[in-house]
Order: structure tokens, then C-alpha cells, then sequence
């Protein structure tokens, strides 16, 4: 399965669909505050992402959501957005690229600004990748550093195997997510992927572009603690309803552009 056949069945399914979007801490005010970088670009390696889209309650999202962004509607719910993703090099300017693991959660929104196949906003965010970390956070985009956080897939020789990512910053609830997964199709389409988020000061804009992604089949569940954010969101311990997309991406290349309006 690939983005556009989604999109085409999501069009079908929920109308009106300005956007069909597919694909780790709610911030305090004091951490929102944007320092006044302006944002920056980097590079993607060899990345492979495990992604899921599923409904959860309207008010529940949209009470988590500015009220500035129009959610995408999925027959009377709002769209969850699961995402975690491993990239074997991230680059900065003429820095040495370094490994990086990321985990997203997200609510699907109309796009603010037109762009993007993709259009999210931020609600958690985590990496074990420091400087990743440092210039999102200073651009405003609170990251949390997870040296410990993990991705991991352990194919057989068919391409088919388990697939987990786990979260467990010290500063929030943990979550995982299990499962399995199999190897993408041939082929791949073009994608960007953006993700926003409002600061005290300012509107953040997290996009990736990826020229083109293929994708295997995958099943998964995501678990957390039910008295955390993710919790209250998905109403219990267990969330395993990625009805609407719920693939194993991979992508050999793609770029990173974090602006800040």
C-alpha cells in the first residue's frame, strides 16, 4: 500500500477531507518560550518509520489542539497520529551525519499554510539524538532527549519480523509500541511531511521531504500508562485501532526543514 492509495480511500471514506493525514510531553508555558532562532535544515539517511493513523474522541483532541488549527474530521473523530522512525545519519551544515531515533505524537490537522501532503500538530516529541534535540528546542519545537529510547526491527529472510519502538524520557510517561511488519513495495511516491506547533512566541513548522517512500505492511498496538496524556487520548493502557494507515515505511533519502513564523 502506498500514500496515495490512502489518500485516495480516505477521500472516499470522510467527506468533507480537506487533507487525509497519515505520517515524543504536553509543554508547560514555560517551556514554549522561542529564543528567537529561525529555524534550520538537515539531512535524512537510510530511514526506516513505523507509522499509524486511528480516530480518538473530537473533544478530547481538539480541547489538546490551538484553536487556530482546523482538525481533520474522520466520521465525528480526530485523527491520532503515531509515529517513530529511525534514520542511520541526520547531518547538520558540514557536520558529521549521526545515527537518530525519533517518536512523534500528533493530531491530524488541516494544513495552516497549504503545503504538505502531511499536516499535524505537535504533542510529544523525543529523540536520542542530542543536537537534534538542542536545535529543535531552540527553535522552539521542545524535543525530549531519550538516550534510551529505542527501534527496532528484526526481519527474517522473507523481510518479515517483529517490529517495537519503546519511549521512556525521565521527564514523562513511557510508551511503546508492538507489533510486526513486512517489506515495503517496490517502487515509492514523493511525500512532505509537516509537523507544527504554537510557542509562546511563535508558530513552528517541522517538514520533512522525502522524495520517495515505499511501504510494507504492519500491525501494531500501541501501550502507555492510562493517567498520562497518551492515556486520556486513547482512554486506557492499550490503543490498537490504526484503522486508516498503519504501514512500515522506508526511505533512503529526504531533508529537514524546521522554520519558524
Amino acid at each position: 500500500m502506498n500514500r496515495n492509495d490512502w489518500k485516495t480511500a480516505c477521500q472516499r471514506a470522510f467527506k468533507p477531507v480537506v487533507l487525509c493525514v497519515p505520517g515524543l510531553l504536553l509543554f508547560g508555558a514555560a517551556a514554549l518560550a522561542d529564543n528567537g532562532h529561525h529555524g534550520f535544515d538537515a539531512t535524512l539517511k537510510n530511514c526506516t518509520e513505523l507509522i499509524g493513523l486511528g480516530p480518538v474522541p473530537f473533544a478530547t483532541a481538539r480541547a489538546l489542539v490551538p484553536a487556530s488549527y482546523v482538525l481533520v474530521p474522520f466520521n465525528g473523530s480526530a485523527g491520532l497520529v503515531i509515529r517513530a522512525a529511525r534514520c542511520e545519519g541526520v547531518g547538520f551544515d558540514k557536520g558529521l551525519a549521526q545515527p537518530a531515533i525519533v517518536a512523534q505524537v500528533g493530531i491530524a490537522v488541516v494544513s495552516p499554510d497549504g503545503s504538505g501532503d502531511i499536516n499535524n500538530y505537535t504533542l510529544l516529541y523525543s529523540t536520542d539524538n542530542d543536537q537534534l534535540s538542542k536545535e529543535l528546542s531552540q527553535a522552539g519545537q521542545p524535543a525530549v532527549l531519550d538516550d534510551s529510547l529505542r527501534f527496532e526491527f528484526s526481519p527474517d529472510a522473507s523481510g518479515n519480523g517483529e517490529i517495537y519502538a519503546a519511549v521512556s524520557p525521565a521527564v514523562q510517561p513511557a510508551w511503546f509500541l508492538t507489533g510486526s511488519a513486512g517489506p515495503p513495495a517496490p517502487g515509492g511516491t514523493p511525500t512532505v511531511a509537516n509537523w507544527w506547533f504554537n510557542s509562546s512566541r511563535a508558530v513552528v513548522k517541522v517538514a520533512t521531504s522525502i522524495p520517495s517512500i515505499s511501504y510494507g505492511p504492519a500491525s501494531f498496538s500501541l501501550h502507555t500508562s492510562k493517567a498520562s496524556l497518551l492515556g486520556s487520548l486513547i482512554g486506557g493502557n492499550t490503543y490498537g485501532t490504526f484503522v486508516f494507515f498503519n504501514p512500515r515505511g522506508v526511505f533512503s533519502s529526504g531533508g529537514l526543514t524546521v522554520t519558524v513564523k
